[in-house]
């Protein structure tokens, strides 16, 4: 995988992180922004970190690398609301709506940044 296709997904990250960040604020009371921040702020530094493992472990089998991003997502949520919300004292719903969907959004554009033709105008 070139560096640009992990720029792509890091900008990926980047975006709708923000972007959950920002939707997700304005539904919650004041009191429950630390927690929508805290929920983003770890599913984005998480999935950054998962691609940069198994991009650099699994270069050329992308499905065990979507295998195994998937299994440390689902990793970070139990780890997130067994020991992260209690350890913090933040809201659970707030902080677990917003981490699982910022990991949900980046799952479902991984594989189409992931594709063997992807930022390639030949191979489309």
């Amino acid at each position: 995988m070139t560096g640009r296709k992990v720029l792509r997904l890091l900008a990926a990250v980047a975006v709708i992180s923000a972007a959950v960040l920002l939707v997700a604020s304005a539904m919650v009371g004041p009191e429950q922004r630390r927690a929508v921040m805290l929920g983003v702020a770890f599913a984005a530094v998480w999935q950054a970190l998962v691609f940069g493992v198994t991009v650099a472990a699994l270069p050329n089998n992308r499905l065990a690398a979507f295998g195994l991003g998937m299994l440390s997502r689902f990793l970070l949520v139990v780890i997130a609301a067994l020991v992260l919300v209690p350890l913090l004292e933040v809201p659970a719903a707030p902080a677990l709506l917003s981490m699982v969907t910022v990991l949900f959004a980046t799952t479902l554009i991984e594989p189409v940044l992931l594709a063997p033709g992807a930022g390639n105008d030949r191979n489309r």
